[in-house]
């Protein structure tokens, strides 16, 4: 049997947000952060090579974008069915939320409603406020058989005047990639109801074995042309430091009010050298590497699955089919929602993502990052047991 592909990152020379910075913060040298989601893996290989070899020809000028760049991005779709002309459709951008946020500038104006499926990550909302819109909550049909969309709800929203629909796919924080049905759904709702898609798809290389990630713009020609979708390879390849990721807009009037919006701010030109060569590297030569990474994270989830049913039955980790994410119910421990989080930092040295700060349906809930060690999450799911033995 080979070499494993995959390999825990030495934290020698390292200062990360997600370990050194919260360390830092807390002063428990013994925390565990299952939090930012971050991998705890080495890039891979061929990612690094790619970006040693820019280092190598030895100028960090601005770049253009190369034909091998689109093609990777074209080859790298095509094989899951969706078929697009990356030249005239692809605009790079400095990471997933700047590339929704400058289609939000793009496609509404101030006023405007924009609607979210919730509980999602506190950023959607956040940038809808922020910046002058408003957001409608439709909150997820939640279940330990999994997870769908309330299609009703959606419809209400959409019916009130929302203008755009702001998916996530594969789904953060509940770690679901959303069925080709569904969409089929939630795309004839946004045509009958003329509102605009804009999708983060950011984790849809990150699907467990045997499940498959559908872009809602590859259904049909119709729903590709009121659709924005953005990618990176921040997540699934860990590159979230290199600040890089692409939206891919078919429609051409969508497209050029797109770029219009990247010129006001000055993002249309030379941008990420590094992001550009790790896109090329990790479309055509990571493969075999994702298989692995995601077998080992399949591993995780069903382990702290299993762990919590069988040891602590006051919670629940939901299913999931995508990401790295454990979305663990606590809501049986009758606590104040918005302090578990604080609750689990000083009582066992340990950080989880907060459901509480994601949006209706998140409340009581957690999210843990899986994307670490074996060892590290042996002893999380100890914690966490001794912290819901605790509060029972």
């Amino acid at each position: 049997m080979g070499a494993s592909l995959v390999e825990i990152a030495s934290p020698e020379g390292l200062y990360r947000l997600k370990w050194e910075w919260e360390r830092e913060r807390t002063g428990y040298s013994d925390l565990l952060s299952f939090g930012t989601a971050d991998m705890d893996f080495r890039t891979p290989a061929p990612v690094l090579d790619a970006l040693k070899a820019v280092l190598d020809r030895g100028h960090l000028g601005y770049p253009g974008a190369r034909e091998s760049f689109y093609e990777a991005i074209e080859r790298h779709f095509g094989s899951i069915g969706w078929h697009f002309d990356a030249r005239s459709s692809v605009a790079q951008n400095v990471g997933i939320y700047m590339s929704a946020l400058s289609a939000i500038e793009s496609f509404t104006s101030p006023g405007d409603m924009i609607t979210i499926l919730t509980p999602v990550h506190f950023c959607f909302r956040r940038m809808i406020v922020l910046n002058g819109r408003i957001p409608i909550e439709c909150p997820i049909i939640q279940g330990e058989d999994g997870h769908s969309i309330d299609l009703a709800r959606l419809e209400a929203c959409l019916k009130s005047g929302s203008r755009m629909i702001w998916l996530c796919n594969p789904h953060n924080p509940i770690g679901h990639a959303w069925s080709r049905e569904e969409l089929e759904k939630v795309a004839k709702l946004a045509i009958a109801n003329d509102a605009l898609i804009i999708s983060d798809d950011v984790y849809s290389d990150l699907m467990f074995p045997g499940h498959r990630y559908t872009p809602i713009a590859s259904l049909s020609k119709e729903i590709a042309y009121r659709t924005a979708t953005f990618h990176s390879t921040s997540k699934a390849f860990n590159t979230t430091g290199l600040k890089h990721s692409f939206a891919v807009i078919e429609n051409p009037v969508l497209f050029r009010k797109y770029m219009d919006t990247l010129e006001r701010q000055d993002l249309e030109y030379g941008l990420s050298i590094m992001g550009m060569a790790a896109v090329e590297a990790a479309y055509r030569e990571c493969g075999q590497w994702l298989e692995e990474l995601m077998a080992g994270i399949a591993e995780r989830h069903s382990f702290i699955s299993s762990y919590v049913s069988e040891n602590i039955p006051q919670l629940k980790v939901l299913p999931s089919n995508a990401g790295y994410f454990a979305w663990i119910d606590m809501r049986a421990l009758g606590m104040d929602p918005k302090s578990i989080s604080y609750a689990l930092e000083t009582e066992e040295h340990m950080i989880l993502a907060n459901g509480a700060e994601l949006g209706k349906g998140g409340a009581g809930f957690s999210r843990m990052n899986l994307a670490t060690s074996m060892d590290n999450i042996r002893e999380g799911a100890e914690r966490l047991g001794r912290f819901a033995e605790r509060h029972s």
